[in-house]
């Protein structure tokens, strides 16, 4: 790939971390026993990491099928995920209200829908995951995709299993916050990749061995 390592975890991390989320999770599992709290975070994560392995083979099998560029599916998923990260900074906040808490049979078809997708693996992630498997030229690079989208589903299952002890510090505002400054980030990324495109279909030349 050519792309480092920490710049596509942030990027993976953002599209399937779980800032956006939580304050869901927590509204619709607050009643829940811890039990049936620990089932649907393990659902929701298995559900994101499942279509992620999904999509990371889809990458590969669209190069393989419409024989575009890596350069061209770069640039095409570097502006995709600037114009989702001026959304996520320019949009106004809003506070979200969420209805009483569900029952249990609900609560396991939430786990899917919307939890894994798409507020778990949200369209940051899709788009992410697409663009960094047709990027992918070896083995060993689709094993650290996997690598990566594993981790952050762990760091996902963990902030889940602690979001109830965080409840009270975990605010609308706090939390808004956090997705801002992950906009922020995910623009300047988003560019870089545009930068990335354009350097391997010979438009523009990069410095600093990026």
């Amino acid at each position: 790939m050519n792309f480092l390592t920490l710049d596509v975890f942030l990027i993976l991390f953002i599209g399937m971390g779980p800032v956006k989320v939580l304050l869901l999770y927590i509204a619709a599992t607050k009643d829940a026993s811890p039990e049936l709290q620990r089932i649907v975070a393990v659902k929701a994560v298995m559900t994101a990491v499942a279509v992620g392995i999904v999509l990371l083979l889809a990458g590969v099998v669209f190069m393989k099928l419409f024989h575009f560029s890596r350069g061209a599916l770069t640039i095409a998923g570097g502006i995709i995920l600037l114009l989702l990260a001026l959304n996520i900074v320019l949009s106004p906040a809003k506070k979200e209200d969420h209805d009483a808490a569900p029952d249990e049979a609900t609560l396991m078809s939430m786990a899917v829908y919307p939890l894994g997708i798409p507020m778990l693996l949200n369209p940051i992630g899709i788009v992410a995951l697409t663009v960094f498997s047709a990027e992918a030229t070896k083995l060993v690079d689709l094993a650290v995709l996997l690598g990566m989208l594993l981790v952050v589903a762990a760091i996902d299952f963990g902030v889940f299993q602690l979001s109830h002890r965080l409840d009270n510090w975990l605010t609308h505002e706090r939390i808004l916050v956090m997705e801002k400054v992950l906009g922020i980030l995910l623009a300047a990324l988003a560019v870089q990749l545009i930068l990335a495109g354009l350097a391997d279909v010979g438009v523009v030349t990069l410095s600093g061995g990026h």
